[in-house]
């Protein structure tokens, strides 16, 4: 290479892809020596940290990170493009805390096709200046001004010349330099452009005048005003403020008033479905007293607080903010209620209301089920799942409609609530004596559109129960009793064992047996009749509520008492009481006294004492005993 000169070396349009490949003639001045340097060092050397020098001359100012010097006889610039047309170009001064999206000053310029709709407030090829700051409520100020007394800062539009200056700012203050000039001419601009003349000022107020006239006149002599188009931009005022406006009929596609309105006649919109709005609507008995609206055959579109008369169902709609929820006033009762039981209660579903209400005193609701009788206290209906934490409707009672309404059952079938949290059935949940029967309405119609259920909440303790079953409490429930029947025609009570803390009778009872806190009575059991054996102090064993001991007919010697035990299965305490007497009629007189001690859980002691009172002698009799157990507690 060194044979050849640089003149004669042959031309290449680009590097090799190796840098180190790639080698340039140099010359050092200061050692005065030819040398070479590959591609990859030369960009080595380029590449650090010390101030970026584009040209020669120019004054360095202290602390530059990059100078542009250039020389020319109109004007010097270092330019940017972006080629994209729907971008833009921007010079970006970041502070040292700063961020792609915080706390920097953006100067830039959109391209051709720019549209962002994050940055609107520039169109496209429109330039821009702006600081964008960081934290909420701390302030970046952009300040644009002259530091140099006696110095401008002036704005212009519409050209770069001294005129298209229209306002400059300085220490003296605003000075707009293209101002308006009202005199008898017109209205002009300070530059003497005429914006109005004055002869278009007099036709204009000339034509006022006409118009005031006219409606002066026509509103002291007509009892009707009709006009096609009636736009205020300020109130309609009668001529005492705070008065009202009467009038008799008034006729307009659209009307809007911010005061009173009193309309004696008929408040009319000119087309069939023109609208009319009102904020408040105050009727008293020298007034109108009804309201005729349009009829709709076909549902309209949901807005909340809208009402209207709905032909399919013949009732007025009610619009809440919840989407599908159009409560038919008259046909339907409702109330407003709050989910808190921190899931979604589910489209369709039975709820009940539970404790606590939100601070605008709407109660909390949760699913109801028929396991027991806190959770069947059905409340109502709820159409539209309510998430959790909102708000949504239930209806308590009459005809729910509009909704898919095929998983209920057919036509005409009974709903019950189900023992699954917030479903229902058309089978009554009669399986277990802790749940309960609660009939919720009924299927009018089943259809996945226009389905129509009846809600009625009624407790059926009874229902599925034969007839002349007895009810009684079960775990907070009303079930029936397996054991225990009532003969719808004799009214007679039939059971083989009654057990209760208090039985009130008026007329008979017959029964083998009858327990009660505080009444005993009944026959005695075949175990309950004995004959005692081998002497006056033999045991014996009598079960029964009621019984008959005879006694054997051993002598008993006058003055004498003797002691026999009798045991029975019937005394459950030992504060059990034992009722005692002597049935026949043994030696006249009856020289006999009987009575009862020891009383204990399955015991009783019996005392037979002869009192002799004829003479002192020794008696042999079979003495017939009869007794009954009053039982003291269950």
């Amino acid at each position: 290479m060194s044979y050849v000169k640089i003149s004669g070396l042959p031309a290449s349009s680009n590097l090799n892809s190796n840098p180190a490949q790639s080698i340039f003639p140099t010359v050092d001045l200061t050692l005065g020596q030819t040398t070479k340097i590959s591609a990859q060092a030369l960009g080595n050397s380029l590449y650090s940290n010390n101030t970026l020098i584009v040209g020669t001359g120019g004054v360095l100012l202290p602390n530059t990170v990059a100078q542009f010097t250039g020389l020319s006889g109109k004007y010097a610039q270092v330019s940017a493009q972006n080629l994209n047309a729907a971008g833009s170009i921007d010079y970006i001064s970041t502070a040292d805390v700063g961020t792609d999206t915080s706390y920097y000053l953006d100067m830039g310029l959109n391209n051709s096709t720019f549209n962002d709709s994050t940055f609107t407030v520039a169109k496209a090829l429109d330039g821009y200046l702006y600081v964008q700051g960081g934290l909420a409520g701390q302030t970046a100020n952009l300040a644009i001004g002259v530091a140099t007394a006696n110095s401008n800062v002036n704005f212009f539009a519409g050209g770069t010349l001294s005129q298209n200056i229209i306002m400059s700012i300085n220490s003296s203050g605003v000075s707009i330099t293209k101002s308006l000039n009202v005199s008898s001419n017109g209205i002009t601009f300070s530059d003497g452009t005429t914006l109005y003349s004055n002869t278009s000022i007099q036709s204009a107020y000339n034509q006022a005048n006409l118009a005031n006239s006219i409606a002066n006149t026509a509103v002291q002599n007509t009892a009707t005003i009709q006009l096609q188009t009636l736009r205020l931009s300020g109130n309609l005022i009668a001529n005492t403020p705070g008065q009202s406006i009467s009038v008799d009929r008034i006729t307009s596609n659209t009307a809007t008033f911010n005061q009173n309105l009193v309309v004696l006649g008929n408040l009319t919109a000119n087309t069939l479905l023109g609208n009319v709005f009102f904020s408040n609507v105050v009727t008293t008995t020298s007034q109108s007293n009804s309201i005729l609206w349009t009829t709709q055959a076909g549902a309209i579109a949901q807005q909340t607080a809208q009402l209207w008369y709905y032909s399919n169902t013949q009732s007025l709609i009610l619009d809440t903010d919840i989407p599908g929820d159009r409560l038919s006033i008259s046909k339907v009762l409702f109330f407003r209620a709050f989910n808190s039981t921190g899931a979604t209660i589910p489209i369709n579903s039975f709820v009940r209301l539970v404790p606590g209400v939100t601070a605008n005193q709407i109660p909390y609701i949760a699913l109801a089920d028929a396991t027991n009788s806190a959770n069947a206290t059905v409340a109502g209906f709820v159409k539209n799942a309510i998430a959790n934490s909102a708000y949504g409707f239930a209806y308590s009672q009459g005809i729910v409609e509009d909704f898919n309404t095929t998983s209920f059952g057919a036509n005409g079938d009974i709903l019950f609530l189900s023992t699954t949290p917030g479903q229902s059935s058309n089978v009554a949940p009669l399986s277990g004596n802790s749940n309960t029967v609660v009939q919720l309405g009924k299927v009018i119609l089943s259809d996945a559109t226009q389905g129509k259920l009846f809600i009625k909440n009624e407790l059926r303790e009874a229902y599925g129960r034969t007839n002349g079953s007895l009810l009684y409490a079960f775990a907070n429930n009303i079930t029936a009793s397996n054991t225990v029947s009532i003969n719808d025609s004799t009214q007679t009570l039939t059971s083989n064992n009654i057990i209760a803390n208090t039985i009130t009778v008026s007329g008979n009872i017959s029964a083998n047996t009858i327990i009660a806190n505080t009444f005993v009575y009944g026959s005695a059991t075949a175990n309950g009749m004995v004959t005692q054996l081998t002497s006056k102090s033999t045991a014996v064993t009598s079960n029964g509520i009621t019984g008959q001991i005879t006694t054997n007919n051993a002598a008993l010697a006058g003055q004498a008492y003797v002691t026999f035990t009798v045991n029975n299965s019937y005394v459950k305490h030992s504060n059990d009481i034992i009722i005692l007497n002597v049935q026949n009629s043994v030696t006249t007189p009856n020289p006999y006294l009987v009575g009862v001690g020891n009383v204990s859980v399955g015991s009783f002691n019996v005392t037979v004492y002869n009192v002799d009172s004829g003479g002192g002698s020794s008696h042999s009799d079979a003495i017939v005993l009869n007794y009954a157990v009053m039982r003291v507690g269950n």
